[in-house]
């Protein structure tokens, strides 16, 4: 048996394995409020992903006074993850849905909502018993609520139909069991297709509450929906809320070292814009190319600003994933810092999400292709530039709330992008006032979702029901 650790992408410990006969809920038996999480994991490259769901069980640990949590994901076996939070730690077991053509398979996500529909829609005690014998739908009955985050951006066609599915079959399997859906704060959209806004316009339907983390989701929820709904509310992204972790000593003394040479700039560079995108093709329509454009802003920020430049991936993992920006930065960083000797630092070595949010707020300033890595920074009230490849930047590093700037690579040029680092830099001090400001009122107002009267109320007017329950 085996547990997967979230402060290493692979560490041995504990799973539950179905086939056993156990249930699930021998490891959340304690909690007085099981909460079923869908749309994140900790079996990601993305460190995005991983900030939200750490983010999202700190909130709720707060706000819960004995919460449990169940995981309802993708995965070849029910793996279990443990989350720090404070002095305490939290089991967040996996209960690892398949996505494929195997129907025979008993966690199929296809064959589950078959099965759920029958129980629901025909009026027969043996179609019932039907969900409590098989142990996947056992274990989301036994969630008081399931809150949806859908990857943080995912809940949208443009990334094909069959992404589509994956994400949204789950938010179905809930509703077809009857237990409340809530979609915390996310980008809604764009629903291209007639499909996909069906689908959407069903699921916004029947979730009981809907937080957009953008004033535009907020529109698209209410286009489709027809009406101003009041359950249809803003909310910050739940990436603001979560506490970073001390890098090592040694990390720690190299960067203070650094900063005694020159005010310290982190820079984290997309891998995967820097390959055109999946389709290697300059999917997402920028301007300019990627590359050279990283080029020009590491010698602006370097022989004219007189930074001093740490390189900081937000994607680890799989070293043969195009996305792992450790990959990219192996390739390229060598180069640099051997033209700017001193100036140009790489950490070639693992860290977790919260060390790496730890490892920005040593910056005095930060420049970031990755939306997670920009809130890491901002949220620690480090001046930040997030360079923009889609209209989620500018919704979520709200200017007029946080001070952070956006720059968008799909209209801004080389000599718009450079001038926007400058002026960002060089106002960077007014800024941070600016940040100290205004993010605990955004960090309070992420939380508050869970201590909110609407929240606390579906709690209180939902029943679990109980594994192995006829």
């Amino acid at each position: 048996m085996k547990l997967v650790g979230i402060e290493t992408f692979r560490v041995k410990s504990e799973v539950y394995l179905p086939s056993t006969g156990e249930a699930l809920a021998a490891e959340t038996r304690f909690a007085t409020e099981v909460v079923g999480i869908l749309g994140v994991t900790y079996n990601t490259d993305n460190y995005g992903v991983r900030v939200l769901l750490s983010g999202l069980v700190q909130s709720l640990a707060r706000a819960i006074k004995a919460p449990g949590f169940i995981l309802v994901d993708y995965g070849p076996e029910p793996v279990l993850w443990r989350e720090p939070v404070g002095d305490c730690q939290y089991d967040l077991p996996l209960i690892n849905l398949r996505f494929n053509w195997r129907l025979y398979l008993p966690n199929n996500i296809a064959r589950l909502l078959v099965l759920a529909c029958l129980a629901r829609f025909l009026p027969l005690a043996r179609w019932r018993q039907c969900l409590h014998r098989n142990l996947w739908l056992r274990e989301m009955l036994s969630a008081k609520v399931h809150l949806s985050l859908t990857g943080g951006d995912s809940f949208s066609d443009i990334y094909g139909l069959r992404r589509y599915f994956y994400v949204v079959l789950p938010q179905l399997l809930v509703l077809a069991l009857g237990r409340p859906l809530v979609l915390l704060p996310q980008t809604y959209g764009p629903f291209k297709g007639r499909i996909a806004r069906t689908i959407a316009r069903f699921v916004f339907r029947r979730a009981r509450l809907i937080y957009s983390r953008d004033e535009a989701g907020v529109t698209t929820v209410q286009q489709l929906l027809g009406t101003h709904d009041p359950k249809v509310q803003r909310s910050p992204d739940l990436g603001f809320t979560m506490e970073p972790e001390p890098v090592t000593a040694a990390v720690s003394g190299q960067m203070a070292d650094l900063s005694r040479t020159g005010p310290v700039v982190g820079f984290n560079i997309s891998s995967l814009l820097y390959a055109g995108g999946y389709t290697g093709d300059n999917m997402f329509g920028l301007k300019e190319d990627y590359p050279a454009l990283m080029d020009a802003i590491l010698v602006l920020l370097v022989n004219e600003l007189g930074a001093r430049v740490v390189l900081v991936p937000h994607i680890f993992g799989d070293p043969e994933s195009e996305e792992c920006e450790v990959k990219l930065l192996r390739r390229i960083a060598p180069g640099w810092s051997t033209k700017y000797p001193g100036q140009v630092m790489f950490f070639d070595q693992v860290f977790n999400h919260r060390q790496i949010k730890s490892l920005i707020g040593k910056c005095d300033f930060f420049v970031g292709s990755r939306m997670h890595a920009c809130i890491g920074a901002v949220s620690q009230c480090v001046p930040t530039l997030g360079l923009a490849y889609s209209s989620k930047f500018a919704g979520v590093l709200n200017a007029e709330e946080t001070g952070a700037q956006v720059c968008d690579l799909r209209s801004a040029g080389t000599a718009e992008v450079l001038a926007a680092v400058r002026s960002s830099f060089c106002s960077r001090q007014q800024a941070r006032e600016r940040l100290e400001h205004a993010i605990p009122r955004l960090k309070a107002a992420a939380e508050d979702i869970f201590a909110s009267a609407d929240f606390q109320a579906l709690l209180a007017s939902t029943q679990a029901v109980c594994p192995g329950a006829q």
